[in-house]
C-alpha cells in the first residue's frame, strides 16, 4: 500500500513540480499548466452559463404562452356561460368538452384519462360467462341488455314464439332505452333515444377495468364515446354505435340506423 501511494506522490510531484526544472522541454511548465486548467474552467463555466440562460429564456417563453393559453381558455368559457341561457347550459358543456377538452386530447385520450384512478371492484365486461351472445351495454352505469332472441341452447324451432319487451334507462345522459323481440318472427329490434349525450368517464372508472376501457376506446380511435356500445360476449370483442354499422354476432345481424338524433338497431336471426 505504501509502495503504491509513494507511486502516487512521484507521479503527482513529476507533473506539477519537475517539469519547471526540464530544460529538455518535454513537459508543460507548471504555470502554463496552470493557465491551461484556468482558462479550461474558464470556458466550460462560460458554456454551462450560457446554456443555462438559453434554457432559462425558453422556460420563461413557454411559461408566458401557457399563461396566453390559459388566459384565451378561460375567456372562451366565460364566453361559452355568459351567452347561454338556462335551456342551454347542457348544450353549453357538450360543447366545452368537444371544444376545449378533446380538441386537445382527443388523439391522446386514453392518457388524458389516465389522470383519473380506477376504483372498479368488479369489471362488468370481465364476467366469465353471460346469459347471451350480443349485449347492449350502457357506458355511464355498466347495464346491459340481451340482444338475443332465444335463450342460449334455444333455436326458433324449440322457441313458443311471442314478443317480449324490456326497457331501460341511463339517468347520467338521460337516454331511455326500449328492447322489442318477436322470436317466432325471428325479429326484434332495440330503440335508444338518446338524452344530454353525456358519458361520465369517472364512473367507468368504477365500473369497467382499465384493460376494457382501453379496448372500447380503440373502438371509437380514441374519440368520444356514447352512451351505449355493443358487446359480444363470445368474441370479448366491443362495436360502437355507429349509423349505417352491419355487425354479425353469433347468431344474430345487427344493423345500425340513426335517425331523427335516435338510434334504432334491427336484429335478425342469421345462424352460421
Amino acid at each position: 500500500m505504501k509502495r503504491i501511494w509513494r507511486k502516487m506522490k512521484e507521479i503527482w510531484w513529476n507533473f506539477w513540480e519537475v517539469d519547471e526544472y526540464d530544460n529538455e522541454k518535454k513537459y508543460l511548465s507548471s504555470s502554463d499548466k496552470r493557465w491551461l486548467l484556468y482558462w479550461n474552467f474558464i470556458t466550460c463555466m462560460g458554456v454551462a452559463g450560457f446554456f443555462l440562460i438559453i434554457t432559462g429564456i425558453n422556460n420563461i417563453r413557454i411559461t408566458r404562452q401557457n399563461g396566453r393559453d390559459v388566459e384565451e381558455v378561460m375567456s372562451m368559457i366565460a364566453t361559452y356561460m355568459a351567452s347561454a341561457t338556462r335551456d342551454e347550459y347542457d348544450e353549453i358543456a357538450q360543447s366545452i368538452r368537444h371544444d376545449l377538452v378533446f380538441s386537445e386530447y382527443g388523439k391522446d385520450i386514453e392518457n388524458f384519462i389516465q389522470y383519473i384512478p380506477n376504483t372498479a371492484e368488479t369489471c362488468h365486461t370481465c364476467m366469465e360467462s353471460y346469459p347471451a351472445q350480443a349485449l347492449l351495454v350502457c357506458a355511464n352505469t355498466g347495464e346491459f341488455y340481451s340482444l338475443d332472441l332465444y335463450e342460449k341452447g334455444e333455436s326458433p324451432d324449440s322457441n313458443r314464439g311471442g314478443t317480449i319487451t324490456n326497457f331501460g334507462y341511463d339517468e347520467v345522459s338521460q337516454t331511455h332505452v326500449h328492447i322489442s323481440k318477436s322470436s317466432g318472427q325471428q325479429t326484434g329490434y332495440a330503440g335508444i333515444d338518446r338524452g344530454r349525450g353525456i358519458v361520465s368517464v369517472h364512473r367507468m372508472k368504477t365500473l369497467f377495468c382499465d384493460n376494457c376501457i382501453r379496448e372500447i376506446l380503440e373502438t371509437v380511435e380514441h374519440q368520444l364515446i356514447e352512451e351505449f356500445f355493443v358487446y359480444d360476449t363470445e368474441e370479448r370483442q366491443f362495436y360502437p354505435i355507429d349509423d349505417g354499422t352491419s355487425i354479425q354476432i353469433g347468431d344474430y345481424s345487427l344493423e345500425i340506423e340513426y335517425k331523427n338524433s335516435d338510434y334504432k338497431i334491427d336484429i335478425n336471426y342469421a345462424s352460421k
